[in-house]
């Protein structure tokens, strides 16, 4: 199956983008749970405005009854929290009752004393609607309305909050408005414009009921505050835009478009021998160290080809000539006129020619398993002294600041200075000096001898894979590219140091003494 079907689907990242612009837009719905709760705030208040006003019109309609029955005026309540009556509605659809029931034709006759003051209860809500919208009924004990802006003579009793109050109680209710004409369509959005508030209060004279003042009024809906609001409204809908422009730009500069830039680059750098180069737009600062990061890679993977193309040319070299030498030695030996003494000369020609290839193959093994051998670590030159001493004991080795560490362990330490130390010896060298330094964050470990040194026309050849000076004694090339390579897994380099006599190696890890004081911590 072709990869690109089995591939496991993945948004692209432009698309996560708009998603998330997408959801900076859609915050300014969450507000429709605000707008819910004004909604509701707005009816809170209208009831509240409602219950102080029917308040009012109880007081009055008592003293005006006192007054036309020849009763004591009521004495005035003190003034008490216990008593004091809060607006409790909700419009959620669980206490939006129907609604309100119609007026039904009176049961019973209106008594002369509600007749009397009847004319004067009308005046006052009919002045009270003209600035309050509220309407207003007086009813007396059997639910009949005897004064109001409404419904007057009619029989308001059988209405639940009605009865409630003839009962003794105050209820606060809220029903379903109707309308003479359907509402606009953006009314639907506000609960509190399709209801209406009624108060029904009992009215008592001195501790006897004798009716009860219903009030009903609209709440003022939310539209009317938003209409009131609506430049105020245009501006943070133009701050929303501007805000959501502004992320994507911010978004497409210091991440979309360096990212897409970054890939160009890449797959550019994977076809044919192009090198990658760093876009110049790099966004953030970690996008910046990708950068790096791709750049280092790819010069890696371009180093390493080109070395095993180098290296694959010197291989097939080297491998050469003791491979001529074995087949022109196998062909001779056929001739069986050949002496004793030619004979063993040719058998000698193989032997050496066999020995060649084996120090060729273990030394090519060798060097392709460095990445793999340079284990990072902590060591010092004390802890693996007397394994190099033993190693090289016709070498006087002198170590200066032997205990430093070294980021290698001391497996992987060996096989750098065995290398180096063997090659000392092989030029003739007596005394090997090892010095370590920290010094400015990097570790220095340098290596000088007293041998023959390194010429000035050999300088730039010796760390090369197979060149030698002592190829007619078995050298095969390969021990200072080992170290090289060693030493370069490990985040180091090594470099030829100039000296008057001998030969001088130094072995430098920048920025190592952090890392290293990292290793070191769990055991200190």
């Amino acid at each position: 199956m072709p990869a690109d079907m089995i591939r496991k689907w993945r948004p692209r990242l432009w698309t996560v983008v708009l998603l998330v612009l997408a959801i900076v837009l859609c915050l300014p719905i969450a507000g429709l749970i605000l707008f819910r709760f004004y909604d509701n705030q707005l009816v809170q208040q209208t009831e509240e405005s409602v219950l102080a006003q029917a308040a009012v019109m109880v007081a009055t309609y008592a003293d005006l009854y006192s007054e036309a029955a020849g009763l004591a005026p009521p004495k005035p309540k003190p003034v008490s929290a216990q008593d004091a009556i809060f607006p409790s509605l909700s419009i959620n659809s669980a206490t939006v009752l129907p609604p309100r029931p119609d007026a039904a034709n009176p049961s019973t006759s209106v008594t002369a004393t509600y007749q009397r003051l009847a004319p004067q209860l009308s005046r006052i809500a009919s002045s009270a609607q003209a600035q309050t919208l509220a309407g207003y009924r007086f009813l007396d004990t059997q639910g009949n309305v005897i004064a109001g802006t409404a419904e007057i003579g009619r029989d308001l009793g059988h209405v639940s909050e009605v009865r409630a109050a003839l009962d003794g109680h105050v209820v606060s209710v809220a029903r379903t408005r109707v309308r003479d004409s359907s509402p606009p369509a953006l009314y639907t959005l506000s609960r509190g414009a399709r209801v209406r508030v009624f108060v029904a209060m009992p009215v008592h004279v001195n501790e006897a009921l004798i009716g009860a003042v219903y009030v009903s009024r609209t709440p003022s809906h939310i539209f009317r505050f938003l209409y009131g609001e609506r430049f105020n409204l245009l501006k943070a809908a133009a701050f929303v835009a501007l805000s959501t422009t502004l992320i994507g730009y911010v978004f497409w500069r210091f991440i979309t478009r360096p990212i897409r830039l970054l890939k160009e680059r890449s797959q550019l750098a994977t076809q044919g021998n192009h090198a990658f180069e760093a876009p110049d737009h790099l966004g953030t600062r970690e996008i910046e160290d990708l950068s790096l990061s791709f750049k280092s890679l790819t010069e890696r993977l371009q180093n390493n080809r080109d070395a095993l193309k180098t290296y694959t040319a010197h291989v097939t070299h080297e491998l050469k000539s003791p491979l001529t030498a074995l087949k022109g030695a196998a062909e001779l030996l056929r001739d069986d006129d050949l002496s004793q003494s030619q004979r063993h000369r040719l058998l000698d020609t193989i032997e050496k020619g066999g020995t060649r290839i084996e120090d060729l193959l273990a030394h090519m093994r060798a060097f392709s398993l460095a990445d793999q051998q340079a284990m990072s670590g902590r060591c010092s030159l004390e802890q693996i002294q007397d394994q190099i001493t033993r190693a090289f004991p016709a070498l006087s080795i002198m170590i200066e600041n032997g205990s430093l560490g070294l980021p290698s362990e001391a497996t992987t330490l060996s096989i750098l200075l065995t290398h180096l130390l063997q090659n000392a010896q092989q030029h003739g060298a007596k005394t090997v000096k090892l010095c370590t330094e920290h010094t400015n964050g990097s570790i220095t470990l340098r290596i000088s001898d007293d041998g023959e040194g390194i010429s000035a026309g050999n300088a730039d050849k010796i760390l090369q894979p197979f060149f030698t000076t002592r190829r007619d004694s078995g050298g095969t090339g390969m021990g200072l590219n080992i170290v090289k390579s060693t030493v370069e897994a490990l985040g180091g380099h090594l470099y030829i140091l100039p000296q008057d006599t001998g030969a001088g190696f130094e072995l430098e890890w920048p920025n190592a003494t952090a890392s290293l004081d990292r290793t070191q911590a769990p055991g200190a």
